[in-house]
């Protein structure tokens, strides 16, 4: 039973860190902004007629956004993005670009 239970506890460790890796490694990205375009509150809302999806701010050229996750949809990815104390989601394409920092 003891080692049933250190399994347990040595894989959810484990899952924990594959996941904190993950963030960390989407937080070494750069997004830039090169046209105004809305962040929204949800990053399902890249998916075409999706309910109660609202704008949560503006994302402006020249502004610097901190990226703070990234999650990949059919045909689109997601990018949320920090200004202020406000956070929403923006989607690469037109006006979006993302950068990644090679890995050295």
């Amino acid at each position: 039973m003891k080692l049933i239970i250190g399994l347990v506890i040595a894989f959810a460790l484990a899952a924990m860190g594959v996941w904190l890796i993950d963030i960390a490694s989407d937080r070494e990205s750069a997004v830039e902004i090169t046209a105004r375009v809305p962040a929204y509150t949800n990053w399902e809302c890249g998916y075409p007629d999706q309910p109660d999806c609202s704008v949560e701010f503006e994302a402006y050229v020249g502004e610097k956004y901190d990226v703070r996750r990234i999650r990949y949809g059919k045909d689109f990815m997601a990018i949320k993005i920090r200004k202020g104390d406000s956070s929403g989601w923006v989607f690469s394409g037109e006006g979006v670009r993302v950068y990644a920092e090679p890995n050295t």
